[in-house]
């Protein structure tokens, strides 16, 4: 069953393979939209901050370790969406151990921890965990305020984002 889905989502992606260059340093821009054939970065609607924090204009460079893990960090520290301290998306049915992505000092990032892009698409996505391109934002952030952004996370007695939430994907953009 699994082979198969991965079979037809790759057949899906199979449409002009693009080059992704997601190494070296970058940032990461939130886009507003559902669909990644159709996602451009022309609907962003704002960056990841060096916290993680989904914010309107203060963007971080984040760097991609060439060395396992592979995870990203900041100038502030290794990133992650499994730190407890930060808001969890309990607007979400499964939500209670979804925390906002969030980067700290003195963590040590682990393989879960890490990002990947699909070949195939326009542009860098980030994907996260099992083939999971998108994320959940409940406000879109306003001048010196950040917003957290959690993975988007779905099953049986969840099968949207919740309401009121915005449904966003990550772009990468290399800097160096």
């Amino acid at each position: 069953m699994k082979f198969t889905i991965y079979t037809t989502l790759c057949a899906i992606l199979a449409t002009a393979a693009v080059a992704q260059d997601f190494s070296g340093s970058g940032q990461i821009f939130v886009i507003n939209s559902t669909d990644y054939k159709t996602a451009t970065p022309d609907q962003s609607i704002g960056c990841l901050d060096a916290r993680g924090s989904f914010s309107e204009s203060n963007c971080a460079t984040f760097t991609k370790l060439d060395v396992y893990p592979n995870t990203l960090s900041t100038s502030v520290g290794n990133c992650s969406f499994t730190d407890p301290t930060q808001p969890a998306n309990t607007d979400n049915a499964y939500g209670a151990h979804s925390y906002a992505y969030h980067c700290r000092p003195n963590y040590a990032a682990k393989v879960s921890d890490l990002f990947y892009t699909i070949h195939g698409l326009k542009y860098p996505f980030l994907c996260h965990g099992d083939i999971n391109c998108f994320y959940d934002v409940k406000q879109v952030p306003t001048k010196n305020v950040t917003m957290p952004a959690w993975e988007y996370i779905w099953g049986a007695q969840q099968t949207s984002i919740p309401a009121g939430h915005t449904q966003v994907m990550f772009l990468w953009q290399k800097t160096a």
